[in-house]
């Protein structure tokens, strides 16, 4: 998709080039040595065509550059200091946001009756993997800034506006959310 984004804009400043050397090439000819800037630059404004199309091309890019601006502001910040974790009491497959996730969490409290789990802390969440044949899904940044979710094998894709960290860090509060949910409900 980038590429094709990017063929494009070539293709459009090359045509367009081209289309103004084809047509005011006898101009500068007939100009010779008395070439000045002054009526180079009342020829560009003359041929309107050419600076709507370049006003059209600017607006694109202004445009692509404020989305892809506003999309890295809804991720979350990278973690600064990453802890060596040991062994994990809680290993677990879950789905979110069209993905399969496989997290490591400690058990904070049990019921000391039904020895069932009322809390928990996730520590490491690993994917995301593909919901299809569970292998771990490629990353590609799209031309307008999303992200691009695909599986090397299946090629089931997914576009989000969301990087693999902030994923991570929201399928790992909605799983400590749910076993909250649940001790508040008992």
């Amino acid at each position: 998709m980038i590429s094709s984004f990017k063929d494009f804009t070539i293709g459009v400043i090359a045509s367009l080039f081209a289309s103004f050397l084809t047509t005011y090439a006898l101009q500068f000819i007939q100009l010779g040595k008395e070439f000045k800037l002054k009526e180079f630059l009342t020829t560009i404004v003359n041929y309107r065509f050419f600076i709507y199309w370049g006003l059209l091309l600017v607006v694109f890019i202004l445009i692509r550059w404020f989305i892809r601006k506003k999309i890295e502001q809804l991720q979350m910040p990278y973690p600064m200091v990453n802890s060596i974790g040991g062994n994990y009491d809680l290993e677990a497959d879950v789905e979110g946001y069209g993905f399969k996730w496989r997290v490591h969490a400690y058990v904070r409290r049990k019921n000391n009756v039904s020895n069932e789990i009322l809390d928990i802390n996730a520590g490491i969440i690993n994917g995301p993997y593909c919901k299809n044949d569970y292998r771990e899904m490629k990353v590609y940044k799209t031309y307008f800034g999303r992200y691009k979710y695909k599986c090397p094998k299946c090629g089931y894709k997914r576009i989000l506006l969301k990087n693999a960290w902030t994923l991570e860090c929201e399928v790992k509060d909605e799983l400590e959310a749910e076993y909250r949910n649940n001790r508040g409900n008992s």
